[in-house]
């Protein structure tokens, strides 16, 4: 008969894995909820280019001045080791609302795109403090197998990200009621996070305040190939997401029938299949080489896009989705080996400070397209993709080996 305390002690570890598994759970629905005001301007753009005679450049800048606020918001939290210093969950919190505010404001006190971009600005600033603090969390319950349970919470920001498509889709009549919708969702997702989730056991000590950690992190090569493969990645990621629905408008425009906001939900959408299975096979072997693989095959499609843009219709739509698939499944990885190789107190620091250089990077993809386009066509624009998740692929290929 085993003694008490082995019994004892197998029912404590059960409860844990239990308390730790329910976490995961309720801080992925938390981003996904929370998610939502991210592409609220990106959805509306059709309505809004049409109600403000926007061009295609001008239309971007809905999803642009979102990158440029959570850039500016994860230095800010970076530089003051917001998520490190005080408690994550409040710090998500308060970030989630914020947003959902501003979100808010956008649908409501937007005469003209300049007001639009500011409120789009600040929606993205309070963004900060919530996908890198919510991998925080994540990371505060597990010490091992992070790979896959942080492509859950990846998974769940792809489908938030993607939702405001599927609002629209189910047939919200008016932008401003989408947008509306997704500030609902956001306060919602805050709400869940401050009542729903605890502080995980392996939650390190409130850091000590330390501005120049935002650049010591980076001296560790592993954590700066990390970032570096991750910086190829965000260069395709975000002009895949927010742009694809041009590429399908020039590809569909004489069939009426196909729905764009569905194949723009399904396309983002359907990157949690990437997240949570590539987070899977990750287990066996390696969050690196899910990366390497999924950025070989990301880049591949960036250059079969113009062939592919003449298949047949099922077809097109078939390869949208599987690039909408390994465009994503890499960025779990990343963020697992990046909490692994950056300084253990100041994992919310590393983690905001890989994002905002990240988003940085969307900033001038998402430009430059709608600029290619203009010379080459739609069609052939997202080949120039390709550069990014190419150079990605060589730093994942260095790590662990140099």
């Amino acid at each position: 008969m085993p003694p008490l305390t082995d019994g004892t002690s197998s029912e404590k570890l059960r409860q844990s894995n239990a308390s730790a598994e329910r976490a995961l759970l309720f801080v992925s629905i938390a981003v996904l909820l929370a998610s939502a005001t991210w592409f609220s301007g990106t959805a509306a753009a059709p309505q809004l280019r049409a109600l403000w005679q926007l061009s295609d450049s001008q239309s971007a800048w809905l999803t642009i001045s979102v990158q440029l606020g959570f850039i500016t918001g994860t230095f800010l939290y970076a530089a003051l080791n917001l998520s490190d210093r005080f408690n994550a969950r409040k710090v998500f919190f308060a970030s989630a609302l914020a947003g959902a505010l501003f979100n808010a404001a956008f649908a409501w006190l937007s005469p003209h795109l300049a007001a639009a971009i500011a409120f789009r600005f600040l929606t993205g600033l309070m963004l900060a403090g919530v996908y890198p603090v919510g991998m925080k969390i994540v990371a505060s319950w597990f010490q091992t197998g992070l790979g896959w349970r942080l492509g859950v919470m990846v998974g769940a920001l792809t489908v938030g990200t993607a939702s405001p498509y599927l609002i629209l889709a189910l047939g919200a009549p008016h932008w401003q009621m989408m947008t509306t919708a997704a500030s609902v969702s956001a306060t919602a997702g805050g709400l869940l996070i401050l009542v729903g989730v605890g502080d995980g056991p392996y939650l390190k000590g409130r850091a000590r305040f330390d501005p120049a950690m935002i650049v010591k992190v980076f001296r560790h090569p592993p954590f700066r190939y990390t970032a570096l493969g991750y910086f190829g990645h965000m260069w395709e990621l975000y002009a895949f997401w927010s742009l694809s629905s041009f590429y399908l408008t020039a590809r569909f425009k004489d069939q009426i029938a196909l729905s764009i906001p569905v194949i723009s939900f399904l396309a983002i959408g359907v990157g949690v299949v990437g997240c949570v299975v590539g987070g899977w096979i990750s287990r066996t072997v390696g969050e690196r080489r899910v990366a390497l693989v999924s950025m070989i095959i990301s880049a591949s499609c960036c250059l079969a896009s113009g062939f592919a843009y003449e298949l047949p219709t099922p077809l097109v739509i078939a390869f949208i989705l599987i690039w909408g698939i390994f465009v994503i499944s890499d960025s779990p990885q990343f963020s697992a080996l990046a909490a692994r190789h950056c300084p253990p107190d100041y994992t919310g620091t590393a983690l905001t400070a890989q994002n905002g250089i990240g988003f940085a990077v969307t900033v001038f993809s998402i430009q430059l397209l709608p600029l290619i386009a203009s010379k080459v066509e739609w069609r052939w624009a997202f080949t120039f993709l390709a550069f990014g998740p190419a150079v990605g692929a060589y730093f994942m290929s260095r790590l662990d080996r140099d």
